[in-house]
């Protein structure tokens, strides 16, 4: 499971902490509920068998021995969350393993160059068999998703003729988009209408994608399921802890959360987790409609790579930074060999391990920050498997919903990125359309 550690103690942490009892008995009542009706209600989606019932179902349907490319259309919460969890398993290696098949593309923003290259390899399929696409869309009405989804479907309509039998629609229940595919024949896949974009990771936009490729979803909403438990059935409730570090460190001027991850293939967990913070902190009004323009500002490195590019400015800069180490034992090792070429250049590596290395390397960098006086936490994972990443999906995310009582501020709505998204479409009818 999860393993919060980190020196940041005091009256202030303590009283964050006993300020969120209350929140704690909502959330048990909501998990209780085993319903989608509270704004919470994304804490059922690793306990319902049904929605798994039912995504498994379709991937018995729609998944054949040929298939090599399941294109993911869509963008922010529809798209982050799978990815993250497909690149911490299998997408990191994606050309080094260049004959493992089936694999996870993503179509997210438009951009011509990406869907030129798409439309090339689309071509170079020999059956339908060998492609799904799913276009995804809370609303069902995003524009880059939809712009996106139709220039797939257009090419493999010219290559395979009628390629709707390939397709799958995921949005909220009862949506435009959801209406449109079951006209036209293409499988749907409906979001409750409770769980936000951000949220929904857990549900069929993460589950079906990722069940495609081989994913063991059932062993990620496993970590996810005990996550909720260690937290909310009185066990070490360290995303409360978090929460609370986060806030108190905040007051004081770290207004910065550096999210540091200590393996290269977690790098989308940290871009997924960027979203979940930015959008739900990041709010200009609090709970009571005062003017607040409250926040922390999510920033993401990678180790031991970042501390060759940014660690200067860690180190050096301005003290406005929380940092988050995140690292855990990998199922790999490979030891620096005894015979080698150069050995009189850093002695010290010959036949240590890989892991060994970076571990070591790890403990002086939180060493460092130490000497230096920089706060931080260090998350350490069990593995780095699907049980351990439900387990710090969902840690992340009850997180954010403690953080969001701390600060006073709603953790479920994004208004002003709901206007943007109003204020977009207006001007692109006015400029495309002329």
């Amino acid at each position: 499971m999860i393993k919060l550690q980190t020196e940041q103690a005091g009256a202030d942490i303590a009283g964050a902490l006993e300020g969120l009892a209350a929140y704690t008995e909502h959330l048990q009542q909501v998990r209780a509920s085993k319903v989608y009706e509270a704004a919470e209600s994304t804490l059922n989606l690793p306990d319902d068998d049904e929605q798994l019932a039912v995504v498994q179902e379709l991937v018995r349907q729609k998944v054949t021995p040929a298939l090599k490319y399941h294109i993911v259309v869509g963008i922010g919460g529809s798209n982050l969350g799978t990815k993250a969890v497909y690149d911490a398993l299998l997408g990191y290696r994606d050309l080094l393993e260049v004959e493992r098949f089936p694999r996870l593309l993503f179509a997210d923003t438009v951009d011509p160059e990406w869907l030129v290259s798409a439309q090339k390899l689309l071509k170079t399929l020999d059956s339908p068999d060998e492609v799904l696409v799913t276009v995804i869309s809370k609303s069902g009405g995003t524009t880059e998703t939809l712009a996106n989804f139709e220039v797939i479907m257009d090419t493999l309509r010219e290559k395979f003729g009628a390629a709707e039998e390939r397709a799958v629609a995921i949005a909220d229940d009862g949506s435009k988009l959801i209406q449109a595919a079951e006209a036209k024949g293409i499988a749907t896949l409906a979001m409750p209408l409770t769980v936000g974009g951000r949220y929904s990771v857990l549900s069929a936009v993460g589950l079906y994608p990722l069940a495609t490729v081989g994913v063991d979803v059932t062993a990620l909403r496993k970590g996810a399921s005990a996550m909720l438990d260690q937290c909310l059935d009185g066990g070490d409730n360290v995303a409360a802890r978090s929460a609370a570090i986060l806030s108190v460190q905040r007051d004081n001027g770290r207004t910065i959360n550096d999210n540091f991850f200590f393996h290269p293939e977690l790098e989308s967990i940290g871009k997924w987790y960027r979203q979940l913070m930015g959008e739900s902190v990041g709010k200009e009004k609090s709970l009571t409609g005062e003017v607040v323009h409250t926040g922390i500002t999510p920033t993401v490195s990678i180790g031991s790579n970042d501390l060759h590019s940014m660690l200067q400015i860690y180190l050096g800069g301005p003290k406005d930074k929380l940092t988050t180490f995140v690292s855990g034992k990998s199922s790999a090792n490979l030891n620096v060999p005894t015979e080698r070429v150069f050995p009189e250049l850093v002695p010290m590596v010959t036949g240590n391990s890989a892991g060994d290395i970076m571990a070591a390397i790890l403990e002086v960098v939180k060493i460092t920050y130490q000497k230096t006086g920089l706060p931080y936490m260090e998350v350490v994972l069990d593995a780095l498997d699907e049980e351990s990443i439900g387990a710090y999906l969902q840690f992340k995310m009850l997180e954010m919903m403690y953080l969001a009582q701390l600060l006073n501020v709603n953790s479920f709505d994004q208004p002003n990125v709901e206007a943007y998204k109003i204020d977009t479409k207006q001007l692109l009818e006015q400029i495309l359309g002329r």
